[in-house]
């Protein structure tokens, strides 16, 4: 398995990841009612990286937009992942916790873990688009707190295989819970972005951490991951795992590559941008807790954000080009602490081209499969 486990309090404790750089495939598709075809690259995709020994697959949850939309429930497209793979971890990235009760989280995900025969994972996070709680309304204000519950209620009911709440006649009870996974342990990422309050939490809860280079530079990352270790240390865990998440399209040369990604790639992130604005439209804040800006709601100024969003990607900040290009992209990202790169490869709409590209991209994870 990739994971450590994450109360392994016996390894040796360094800033620096102890072990290569492993790659694997992160999902968030902007296809609005294309979602058949999303499907059919997830699966065509994911054997394709089970055959060359990629390390994970990630699928996210989303609701209510066109980004991402076609990924309402991890706990789904996972156990359909879990039954075309065979060694490939499954994880769910990352999956909104105070949305749902925990108990059924591990029902759901120990399902995963069935079919996988132990290759079942998560990663969780408190949620930022008001929008999405209408599911949940009156876990909106408490999501960061109730994300912490949630982790522990999650661990503790996966090991001890029992769930104790409150029946309809107002008695606390104990159950079991089924079905028993096959993992002893959950693997639990927690997924974090700009704030480096959040890499500290998730380094004193024991959780692997799950982030982008979406709103901060390799430098501030890097930072952010020796907070995380430290904090790891003095709870008495080992390194843990730190994965980012990166766009991802590699090509024969990084000329072609980017004739095929850059159109979509804007047009992506035009639809991420959309989806801020609705959020601060409907009362909430931008992901990361940024606040809303009124410019956003204007076209030309959501295509200059979409093209300065486009060349910072192109500028070191994604796997976009060449293999020897992408390969000293990945290698900086190493460098800063990361242990796994998520490829995030259907922003790009062209399912052939998709999956061709995975055979460079296997080249640049075989580079550092060589240098480990």
């Amino acid at each position: 398995m990739l994971n450590t486990p994450t109360a392994d309090r016996s390894a040796e404790r360094t800033d620096r990841p102890e072990e290569g750089l492993d790659f694997g495939l992160f999902f968030f598709a902007a296809v609005g009612d294309a979602a058949a075809e999303a499907y059919r690259l997830l699966l065509d995709a994911a054997r394709r990286a089970d055959e060359l020994g990629f390390g994970f697959v990630s699928t996210p949850e989303r609701h209510f937009h066109r980004f991402g939309g076609a990924f309402p429930n991890p706990a789904v497209t996972s156990a359909a992942l879990a039954a075309v793979t065979e060694r490939l971890q499954i994880r769910a990235g990352s999956l909104v916790t105070p949305l749902h009760q925990p108990a059924r989280i591990v029902e759901d995900f120990a399902v995963v873990d069935g079919i996988s025969g132990g290759r079942a994972a998560i990663s969780v996070g408190s949620g930022w688009n008001v929008n999405d709680f209408v599911l949940a309304p009156d876990a909106y204000e408490n999501r960061r707190r109730r994300l912490l519950a949630d982790i522990a209620a999650i661990r503790r009911a996966w090991a001890t295989g029992t769930w104790t709440g409150t029946d309809p006649h107002g008695t606390e009870v104990t159950l079991d819970v089924f079905p028993r996974p096959v993992q002893d342990e959950l693997p639990i990422w927690t997924t974090a972005s700009r704030s480096e309050e959040t890499f500290r939490q998730a380094g004193l809860l024991g959780t692997h951490v799950l982030t982008h280079l979406e709103n901060q530079s390799i430098d501030e990352l890097s930072g952010k991951i020796r907070t995380y270790r430290k904090a790891r240390a003095e709870a008495g865990f080992d390194q843990g795992r730190v994965t980012v998440m990166m766009h991802t399209h590699v090509g024969a040369t990084s000329e072609q590559a980017r004739t095929v990604a850059v159109p979509w790639l804007k047009e992506y992130l035009l639809t991420a941008i959309d989806l801020e604005s609705r959020a601060v439209e409907a009362g909430g804040a931008m992901s990361g807790g940024r606040q809303g800006r009124d410019f956003m709601k204007r076209r030309d100024a959501r295509d200059r954000l979409a093209e300065l969003g486009v060349n910072r990607y192109l500028d070191g900040t994604s796997l976009i080009g060449s293999v020897d290009h992408c390969a000293e992209a990945a290698r900086r990202v190493h460098e800063a602490g990361a242990n796994e790169i998520a490829c995030l490869v259907d922003f790009v709409g062209d399912s052939a081209a998709v999956l061709a590209g995975l055979d460079h991209l296997n080249a640049v994870r075989e580079h550092f499969v060589r240098s480990a």
